[in-house]
């Protein structure tokens, strides 16, 4: 299984879960991937590295090779590309930009004030 987790809002949100997810996933064998909108790679490999989360591989967005994003798509065409089976990300409208094959697993914060049901 290929799991890839964005880190702002995500595992930021909950370090030691998502530590704990990450080595777990990787010592059964799966590959944990790294997808996150900063372009500063190196600082997010120390955050990450500070937080105890192990990866196989990290992909931050580059601003030279795409100038101008849409957040949500990058993520979601990332995700088919390197065909990334399940997404963990804080924000509903990276969600509905990601490909078929891909779940998407939303993290919710309760200062976020959704409200699912009236």
């Amino acid at each position: 299984m290929h799991v890839g987790i964005d880190i702002d809002g995500t595992i930021t949100r909950h370090p030691a879960f998502f530590a704990f997810l990450a080595g777990s996933l990787r010592a059964a064998g799966h590959r944990v991937t790294i997808v996150t909108y900063r372009h500063d790679r190196a600082s997010a490999a120390e955050d990450l590295a500070a937080m105890g989360v192990a990866y196989d591989a990290l992909v931050s967005w580059d601003p030279d090779i795409v100038p101008i994003p849409n957040f949500d798509r990058w993520k979601g065409d990332v995700c088919a590309h390197l065909g990334i089976e399940l997404f963990f990300e804080d924000r509903p409208e990276t969600i509905n930009h990601l490909p078929a094959g891909t779940v998407g697993l939303l993290v919710v914060a309760p200062e976020a004030g959704l409200v699912f049901y009236d």
